[in-house]
């Protein structure tokens, strides 16, 4: 008789423990859902390094595509949206500025020459990769320097509009509820974004020392 309680007493507990477990992760998930994406406009709001600093790794980016500050812009608009989920931040990023000729030209030299060193380790004598931006006359409306392709469902990008002098900066996490705000700038063949696979593709800021089994990050071994 007192086995049977014992029994029923440790399975009411372990019942009682996956019902516990099973409401803390209903819980996170409906956090994660309800939650509220913070969004910003004005170019006066423009900082990247509060981006950084805010979100830090969920962005899986350097945000190395944006420029430093504003100072050389004409006719500049900025806006975001972001909000962060259970396991990451979704949203997006955007700063589309003007410049006069030589500021134009200097800024598509620097977007040019943009490239990343990841290492294996974080000790002295790592192994290490450099990946270079990407070039992409052909996905866009316009032409891009592409520094996240799709690699963990994130996409870093500036549009050249060589017309009006203009560059459009864009960051998007996992493009979906705000796609309205961002649709212009988004890949001609929009079942890009549908694919699953998505650490096949490419991000300036990730290498695979181990044929895809690993991935370290640039910001693996920041201080």
């Amino acid at each position: 008789m007192k086995t049977s309680k014992i029994i029923i007493v440790v399975i009411l507990c372990i019942l009682a423990s996956i019902i516990m477990r099973i409401l803390f992760v209903i819980g996170l998930v409906l956090l994660s859902f309800l939650g509220k994406y913070d969004t910003v406009e004005g170019i006066d709001n423009y900082n990247k390094y509060i981006y950084l600093n805010e979100y830090g790794g969920d962005l899986d980016s350097e945000l190395s595509i944006f420029p430093e500050d504003s100072s050389n812009m004409q006719d500049a608009f900025f806006t975001s949206s972001l909000k962060t989920n259970l396991l990451d931040t979704d949203g997006y990023i955007i700063l589309r500025a003007k410049y006069n000729d030589e500021m134009f030209e200097n800024e598509i030299e620097r977007l040019s020459n943009i490239n990343i060193t990841i290492y294996e380790s974080c000790s002295s004598d790592s192994n290490y990769y450099t990946n270079n931006i990407k070039y992409d006359n052909s996905s866009y409306n316009y032409p891009a320097y592409i520094t996240i392709d799709g690699f963990a469902h994130k996409y870093e990008y500036a549009l050249i509009d060589r017309e009006n002098n203009e560059i459009i900066y864009i960051y998007i996490s996992y493009p979906g509820d705000n796609v309205s705000k961002y649709k212009e700038y988004l890949k001609k063949d929009e079942t890009e974004y549908s694919k699953d696979d998505t650490l096949g593709l490419f991000s300036i800021y990730n290498n695979s020392f181990d044929n895809g089994r690993t991935f370290m990050e640039a910001m693996d071994c920041a201080e």
